[in-house]
């Protein structure tokens, strides 16, 4: 009689033998092989008592023990699993699944198939492909929330490979935080198998990997549903995006102190969009965004600006600036100016530049007290600031725009002030300056509207006509020394001039006023004698508003003087020679203080030196003229005595000039005829007495007889 339980034995090693699948048990705690079949012993090397995954084993990566701990973790799971045979280019499914032996013991039983060539695996390894090469991370868990599938992404953000990871609850694998709070963020999955929603992480989440790193992640995770909308899990997809998390966090950072610059800036600054025609062309601009130093600055709300046009709210806005704003929206190259508003009446610097196609940000500073400060110094710069006139580098700006024909005929006219030099000297650079003045307005008074009168250097000035031809020029020179003749107590002036005239556009304005200036110093040169006088009545009228004596004791001093001179028979020369001697000999006087010159009584040796310094400086500013070189030797001496003990040189006899020893003659007579501060006048016998008794000590003997003998005629003659 045959066992059944022997035959079936018998059966079933023969089934498991010639199985077209690979299959072996494996004690679970010792890892040692129970049974391996023919193709489990030939194809993966599996031999019964030895160690199911040896170091020598082929493929020990492959090896099933490494589910033991899932598989104890869940007994009544089955796992399914794939792997690739790279040695023979082959695909197997694998089925693992704990068993319970006889005595309590656990083995764990492995069927592998191989499915290289079925169609349904290579279409489903071709998906399993696709997902182990997709740059996101993926996980997928069954219903319960425990991981089944995990490729390589997922591994490297988590920390977890596939075979510890799989069998696992999500969360021991996923763990997620919050960036900010660092909060504890709940199971995404868990809520996607409840609601069988897609789900999706907040902005600021951040996973903790299996060793601490951490990463920022986005991810979104939903349900696994068959065609009836059972759900059998759950996918979760996430990348990491720390780079561009960092990114975005430090622009919104950015972006905040932007917006707190902007709105703290002492700047004015405003989002613009520009309007274009249907040409493309800028035609106006809207305001998107304005700060507070813009509104301060233009006097308007933002209430009142955003939303609205500039043609809107300030429609006289000039053309030029929405056309160079609409370049810069519209080819994003950003510009720097500074110009004029005249709608809001201000200069402003802007820089404005396109932080998008179509926009632009402007960014003002009223520069008006800084462009009203440069205009100020520019015109200071071309203007003469004695005179108020323009001067010499203003000319040379301009120059160019004087070359064109519509000036022509033009005329030029320079004129010199003759003798500046000694009226500075004499009466010093604030009267020289009056008398600039003075000349100034002279050239004002003579130009006409268009006319341009310009202060070309210390003593010249130079008045430009267009339009005017040479005879003209020269009735412009003429009515200037017609005004030049003073009137309602204006100083007498002297002007040297000279004119030229322009008639084609080949002369250069250059040409025509070395010309001009020329002709001026050909006319300082024949005009000798009446610019020594001119001179000579300058210096009068300084010394008549220093000194108290008056222009009828100069005259009086003059007559006699040239008396003397004619009758002892001097030339002309001399005898005119003679007359300014006497007229300016106490012009040193301008520089003695008045506290000496109005003393009533006695001078001190100390001042008296300064007095007896007159005669000297009088030589020094009489000197300064050379027309007047000749009257100024007889202004120094006229202080000198006859015998030698005179000032300031000691001359002695006919050393001393003659027309010094006539002069030094008539004023001491008239001095003594005359009251003074520290004496009253002598009379005139007296005074010719004194003049007797000094002849051969202090004055010319010779002189001094023909001089009495002339007041003796006078007196007969009643003079």
């Amino acid at each position: 009689m045959i066992d059944p339980r022997g035959e079936r034995d018998s059966l079933l090693f023969f089934v498991l033998e010639h199985a077209q699948a690979i299959i072996f048990l494996c004690d679970v705690r010792t890892r040692r092989v129970l049974f391996a079949n023919r193709r489990a012993r030939a194809e993966f090397g599996v031999r019964e008592g030895q160690l199911c995954c040896p170091e020598q084993h082929v493929f020990p990566q492959a090896c099933g023990c490494r589910s033991n701990e899932q598989l104890l973790a869940c007994p009544e799971q089955i796992i399914h699993d794939e792997w690739y045979n790279s040695r023979a280019g082959r695909w197997y499914e694998r089925h693992l699944q704990l068993i319970e032996l006889a005595g309590g013991r656990l083995a764990r039983l492995e069927i592998s198939f191989d499915v290289t060539e079925s169609s349904r695996f290579r279409q489903g390894a071709y998906s399993r492909l696709i997902l182990q090469s997709i740059g996101d991370a993926v996980i997928a868990t069954d219903r319960c929330g425990t991981i089944t599938l995990m490729n390589p992404q997922a591994e490297k953000l988590t920390g977890w490979d596939r075979e510890s990871a799989v069998g696992r609850k999500l969360g021991e694998v996923f763990q997620i935080i919050n960036t900010q709070t660092r909060a504890k963020v709940e199971d995404r999955v868990a809520k996607v198998l409840a609601s069988g929603c897609i789900v999706g992480l907040a902005n600021h989440t951040s996973l903790i990997s299996r060793d601490g790193t951490e990463y920022h992640i986005a991810d979104s995770a939903a349900p696994v549903k068959d065609q009836e909308g059972n759900i059998h899990g759950a996918i979760l997809v996430f990348r990491d995006i720390s780079e561009e998390y960092l990114r975005r966090e430090e622009l919104q950072r950015s972006e905040e102190r932007f917006r707190t610059l902007r709105q703290t800036s002492i700047n004015a600054i405003a989002l613009h969009e520009i309007i274009t025609d249907e040409q493309g062309r800028p035609v106006d601009y809207r305001f998107l965004e304005v700060n507070r130093a813009f509104e301060e600055l233009t006097g308007f709300q933002a209430a009142e600006l955003l939303g609205r046009t500039v043609r809107e709210v300030m429609p006289g806005t000039e053309a030029y600036w929405i056309e160079t704003y609409g370049r810069v929206a519209l080819t994003g190259e950003p510009v720097e100016l500074e110009d004029f508003s005249g709608e809001l009446g201000k200069y402003f610097w802007v820089r404005a530049y396109s932080p998008k196609p179509g926009q632009f940000v402007t960014v003002f500073e009223d520069i008006t007290e800084r462009k009203n400060m440069e205009n100020t110094l520019r015109e200071m710069a071309y203007r003469d600031f004695l005179t108020g006139l323009h001067n010499r580098r203003y000319l040379e700006s301009q120059q160019e725009n004087w070359e064109g024909e519509e000036h022509l005929p033009l005329s030029v006219v320079i004129g010199d002030v003759n003798g500046l030099k000694i009226i500075n000297d004499s009466m010093g650079h604030q009267k020289g300056d009056e008398y600039l003045q003075r000349a100034a307005q002279v050239f004002r008074q003579v130009a006409r509207p268009g006319d341009l009168v310009i202060r070309w250097g210390g003593d010249e000035f130079v008045l430009i006509c267009s339009r005017t031809s040479e005879g003209e020029a020269h009735g412009l020179c003429a009515r200037i020394g017609q005004l030049c003749q003073g009137s309602q107590g204006a100083p007498v002036l002297s002007i040297a001039l000279g004119c030229a005239t322009k008639t084609n556009r080949e002369e250069s304005l250059a040409q025509v006023l070395r010309e001009a200036e020329t002709r001026m110093y050909q006319q300082k040169l024949n005009s000798a004698e009446s610019r020594r006088s001119a001179l000579v009545l300058s210096l009068q009228q300084a010394l008549a508003e220093k000194s108290h004596e008056t222009e009828e004791h100069a005259r009086n001093l003059q007559r006699l003087a040239v008396n003397l001179a004619q009758r002892v028979g001097l030339p002309d020369s001399t005898v005119e020679t003679t007359s300014l001697v006497a007229l300016l000999h106490d012009i040193g006087k301008l520089a003695i203080s008045e506290t000496i010159l109005d003393k009533p009584g006695p001078l001190t040796e100390e001042e008296w030196a300064v007095m007896r310094r007159h005669s000297e400086i009088g030589h020094r500013i009489v000197a300064s003229s050379p027309d007047l070189v000749d009257v100024a030797v007889g202004v120094i001496h006229h202080h000198e005595r006859w015998d030698g003990t005179g000032y300031p040189s000691g001359l002695q006899g006919k050393e001393i000039p003659i027309a010094a020893r006539i002069v030094a003659l008539a004023d001491a007579f008239d001095a003594m005829t005359t009251d003074r501060p520290y004496r009253a006048a002598l009379s005139l016998e007296e005074a010719r007495q004194e003049i007797a008794s000094k002849a051969g000590t202090q004055f010319d003997p010779v002189l001094a007889r023909v001089f009495l003998d002339m007041l003796e005629e006078e007196l007969a003659a009643g003079k």
